[in-house]
């Protein structure tokens, strides 16, 4: 009780320090963006150690399987000829990318940072809520605010048993490092008006790569180079990039993308430069796909899911449709191609219009949606 109120009387110290240092995350909102301070809770989230270790364990198989189901579906596509998984839940995905089929990454490794998302029932059990697993955001914000916390309050950290966090930018760069074809590793941002721009620089400065928009990065002979303060050409060996598939290269993506660097994507291909995460990992983490990831974990593993999704209805299947008509006020409705919270939707929220509405385009396009 004491610790707890050593932390509580430094709350506004440590917000001061997050003004100061500019701890900021942007939304957009009806396409305005809005940045604001990362909002701070000093009383944390107690997590018991044998508890995190069993959730550690289920995680580490989780991603080991969607890795796996990657790996496959842009190769062999065994699980689809196996019938584990329907062909119209892979090849209608819009994160399926047709331009990946055959191209393995570095090391054969296609989801390096996952985001795993989690909630703990009433009754203790933990569930997945879902996978992401191409662009993850936020690691940054519990570090510099443990940080912070640590440097506001030692005592609390000296006086008890908190596990230390501190190592995740050695992880991050130890990462980068093994899959690096040679040469540099920078950090792709997409620049300042990101929503996550507060992240792309603190990762650089913690894992010592460097911070690089579209315009610093140039293709020259099937190789990937940055220019450096001093106008020198480096090569580039691996780049954690924060932007997504879409607007990556326009030569190979989106035609329209001012962002992107032109031909990175056949410097991937030919294995020239690791991109992290790789390009296609849509596929892994479409919410329809989520529904068949215990079954990856069997089929891939041959163990059974540690970790459990949420009860989760697919209307492709007549039963499960059935189902979410009869308690459609009783879930929670998502479009499977939307991240990021958007596309989520409430039954019981739902007007007699908007339910009208959105049953209409359930009938139309039941592999669109879960429950």
């Amino acid at each position: 009780m004491e610790q707890l109120e050593e932390l509580l009387a430094h709350t506004d110290d440590v917000n001061g320090m997050l003004a100061r240092y500019g701890v900021r995350f942007g939304i957009y909102k009806n396409q305005v963006f809005r940045e604001q301070l990362f909002p701070f809770d000093p009383i944390p989230r107690v997590i018991e150690k044998e508890e995190f270790a069993y959730l550690e364990k289920g995680l580490k198989q989780r991603v080991t399987a969607l890795n796996l189901f990657l790996k496959d579906i842009y190769s062999k596509k065994q699980i689809v000829k196996d019938g584990v998984i329907p062909e119209d839940f892979i090849f209608a995905s819009s994160g399926f990318l047709a331009e990946c089929d055959g191209v393995m990454p570095p090391k054969g490794i296609y989801a390096h940072i996952s985001g795993i998302d989690l909630v703990k029932g009433k009754d203790g059990t933990w569930y997945i809520l879902e996978d992401n697993l191409r662009v993850p955001s936020g690691a940054s914000y519990p570090l510099i605010a443990r940080s912070l916390c640590r440097r506001a309050s030692p005592d609390t950290f000296a006086n008890l048993k908190i596990e230390d966090n501190r190592d995740y930018a050695a992880l991050l760069r130890r990462t980068l490092d093994h899959v690096s074809t040679g040469g540099h590793t920078v950090i792709l941002t997409p620049g300042r008006y990101n929503a996550a721009y507060f992240e792309h620089s603190y990762l650089a400065e913690q894992t010592g790569a460097h911070l690089v928009t579209g315009s610093d990065l140039r293709v020259v002979d099937d190789k990937l180079y940055f220019e450096d303060a001093g106008g020198r050409l480096e090569r580039g060996g691996a780049v954690y990039r924060r932007i997504s598939d879409d607007f990556l290269d326009p030569m190979t993506f989106n035609p329209k993308s001012l962002i992107g660097i032109p031909h990175l994507y056949d410097v991937f291909r030919r294995g020239n430069v690791a991109l992290l995460n790789a390009p296609g990992n849509g596929v892994a983490d479409d919410k329809g796909i989520y529904y068949f990831v215990p079954k990856m974990i069997r089929y891939y593993l041959g163990e059974t899911a540690i970790l459990s999704n949420a009860p989760t209805y697919l209307p492709f299947y007549e039963e499960d449709r059935r189902y979410v008509l009869d308690h459609f006020d009783q879930l929670v409705l998502k479009d499977v191609a939307e991240a990021g919270g958007y596309g989520v939707r409430f039954g019981k929220d739902m007007s007699p219009e908007e339910k009208e509405a959105f049953l209409a385009a359930l009938d139309k396009e039941p592999r669109r949606f879960i429950a």
